[in-house]
This record gives structure tokens, sequence and C-alpha cells, in this order.
């Protein structure tokens, strides 16, 4: 392992990177509350639907590809280019004059957030101890949530400034993401990537060794984000669409759901290392499915309220751990691979989630909306059954590193 303040300063460069990646994807939540009134969207709920999911549809493409380009030409490399072109992506979106342009510059951004996923993942995996490595892996899902609630509190500033409050939303992660740019030209390569010995294959992930656990773990991460996705991007146009708040009230609550997902995010990310990944895990999504068909008939806003703050609760138990497990059923030489394979499974699942909630809310369904979220639950439990426990002591004998 690496030596403690290269750990340290991996481990908190990648969480800050994650701070972004969880701004830019959430953000974009509070913008098109005020986007079309400045920018035409033609086809309504389809255009509205396409950006909310716009930085994940571009994620599909930088988690698989990306990953794959970090096995072949090392962790360090890719790491100092995301933040690069992060920002350039995000500030062509600030200025964007029409959907299309929005759209597609938000994609581009995307690509470059999925690629942080399997390189911060797979450094971390690399560089830390094993019984710290499900604490630093759950460190930087905290991060990701406190860069979702910070979106939250910087779009209540913002929401009276209209056409530019909207595009200041979009692009103030610009400034942190430069100074966390220049830190990481310091950072080390893992040095278990540099001792690998065999050449990466892209399909040996794939092989009869590997396969079953790669592809059960990923399709976990496809089923949580088309929930987790689903509810909360399309959270804060439940509120506005029942007409239970204002928008500045609207992100104010949001924030306070995010706040209670931190509180016990943190209680997780103490605790994985301890009570394994597999109970942790199962014991979330279940409560899950279980508010998920009581929500529709609290359908006021304080039993909206109650029933959403527990499902924020339970959801940072699936949330820590579903980016665990693909970093531990997989091997050095195509973790970043195997583990961009997961992520983009994750991806497809929240582009859908986004896209069926959208539509289903706008057509007033909500009872059929949350019925098929808990549906998911339930599956994904099952495949979580199939799953082995990664923890210390377990499967990471198995698989050496």
């Amino acid at each position: 392992m690496e030596k403690s303040a290269s750990v340290n300063k991996i481990v908190v460069l990648s969480a800050f990177g994650m701070f972004l990646d969880g701004y830019e994807l959430t953000v974009i939540a509070f913008a098109v509350l005020l986007i079309p009134n400045y920018i035409h969207l033609s086809n309504y709920s389809l255009e509205y639907g396409l950006l909310i999911a716009s930085v994940i549809i571009g994620a599909i493409i930088g988690t698989i590809l990306v990953g794959y380009i970090s096995d072949l030409i090392g962790r360090r490399r890719v790491y100092i280019s995301t933040l690069l072109f992060f920002i350039i992506f995000d500030m062509i979106s600030v200025f964007s004059v029409n959907f299309y342009m929005l759209f597609i510059s938000r994609v581009l951004l995307g690509v470059v957030i999925g690629a942080e996923y399997p390189v911060a993942s797979s450094y971390i995996a690399e560089v830390t101890p094993d019984n710290k490595r499900g604490y630093y892996l759950a460190l930087v899902n905290v991060f990701f949530s406190i860069g979702a609630i910070s979106s939250a509190i910087v779009a209540v500033f913002m929401f009276p400034f209209g056409n530019i409050g909207w595009r200041l939303m979009l692009g103030l992660a610009v400034i942190p993401a430069i100074i966390v740019e220049l830190y990481r030209f310091a950072l080390p390569e893992s040095k278990m990537w540099e001792e690998k010995k065999e050449k990466t294959g892209f399909l040996e992930m794939f092989s009869k060794k590997y396969y079953k656990n790669i592809v059960i773990a990923a399709m976990v991460w496809f089923l949580y984000d088309i929930v987790a996705y689903g509810l909360a991007l399309t959270l804060p146009t439940i509120l506005k669409l029942g007409h239970f708040v204002t928008n500045v009230d609207n992100a104010l609550l949001t924030s306070f759901f995010l706040v209670i997902g931190i509180i016990f995010g943190i209680f997780v990310m103490i605790k994985v290392d301890k009570f394994g990944r597999k109970g942790i895990q199962i014991t979330g999504f279940l409560f899950m499915a279980i508010l998920f068909l009581i929500l529709p008939h609290f359908y006021f806003l304080a039993g909206i309220i109650v029933i959403v703050s527990f499902l924020e609760l339970f959801n940072s138990f699936g949330g820590a751990t579903v980016g665990i497990f693909p970093a531990e059923v997989t091997i050095t030489r195509f973790r970043g691979t195997s583990y961009g394979f997961s992520s983009m499974m994750g991806k497809i699942g929240a582009v859908m989630g986004v896209i069926a909630m959208a539509l289903l809310i706008h057509g007033k369904n909500y009872f059929n909306a949350y019925t098929f979220l808990a549906v998911i639950m339930v599956i994904a439990i099952l495949l979580t059954l199939l799953l082995p426990e990664t923890s210390v002591g377990h499967y990471s004998k198995i698989y050496p590193y």
C-alpha cells in the first residue's frame, strides 16, 4: 500500500472530485425549474427529462471508456485530464443559447464526470489498506451527497436572478474544479497499477472466473440508480407540480432531505468495514421498497416530508455499498474497466429512472411511479443475496490485489 500521506491526498482529492460530480448531477434538477422560461422547449416533457438526465447520459459513455483507458495508461494521467475537460464543458453549458447547445454540453460534461467513478474508486481501492478500504470508498460517496446539497443551497440564492441565476447554478463549480485540478498534479501513480504484469484485456472481466460477480454487482447498481436518481432528480419537480412549495422552499426542503442522507451516510461509512457490505445494502433496499409502497397514501406535504426523510435515511445505506462491491469483486489489471462497466450500468439505470419518473409524474401517475420503484428495489435485494461478502476476511482472500 502507498505511504499514508499519499493515501490521504488521493482520498481527499477524490472526495472533492466526487463533490463536484454530486453538485453537477443534482444542480440541473433546480436549474430546469427556471430554464424553460428562457430557453424554449419544443417537446416539454421529453426535453425537460432529457435536460435532467443529460449529465447521466454522458456518464454512461465516460464510465466504461475512460475506466478502460485508466487500466491502459494509469490512474494519474486520466485523473488529471478529467477536471480540465470538466471546466471546459461546464463553461459551454453556462453560455448555452438553445436546448441543443445546453443538452450537448451537459452530455459532454457527463462523459468527464462518468470518468471520475472508475478512476477514483480504482485509485482508492489500490492505495488504501484492506481494513479501511470500505471506509474510504464510502467517504467518497458522502462527498457526492455534500455536493448535491450544495447545489440546493446555491439554488436558493440563485432563483431570484432568473436567466442569470440558472447559468450561475451550472457554472459555480468551475472555481473549486480549478483548485482541485492544481493539486492533482502532485499525485503519485498507483503502485499496484505500475506493478501489474499482465496487459489489460477489455473482455477479460467477462471470463468464466470473474464474470458472475461483476455482472451481478453491475445489475444491482443499475437497479439502484433507477430508483435513486428517478426519485432525487424529479423530487423538486414533484413538489412544484403539486404546488406544495415555492421554488426557494423547494430547494430548502430538498436540502433538508439531503442532510439526512449525509448524516446516515457518515454512519454507514464508519460501520461498513465492521458490519460488512451485504447486510447494510439489503437493509437499505428493503426499507426503501416498503416506504415507496406507503408514499402514495400520504401524498400531502407533511406526509411527503416524513416518508421522503426516511427514504433518504435508508437510501444512504445502499448509496454507500453499491459503489464498493464493483471495486472489490475484481482485480487490478482490469479494475478500472470492470468498475466502469458497473458505473455505466448504473448511469443507464439513472437515465431510465429519470425519464420514466418525469413522464409518470407529468401524467399524474404517482401510485404507479412509486410502485415501480418499490418493485425495482425488491429485485435489487434478490440480486444482492447472490453477491459474496467483500469486507476484510471474506472475499478479499479469494481475489488478492
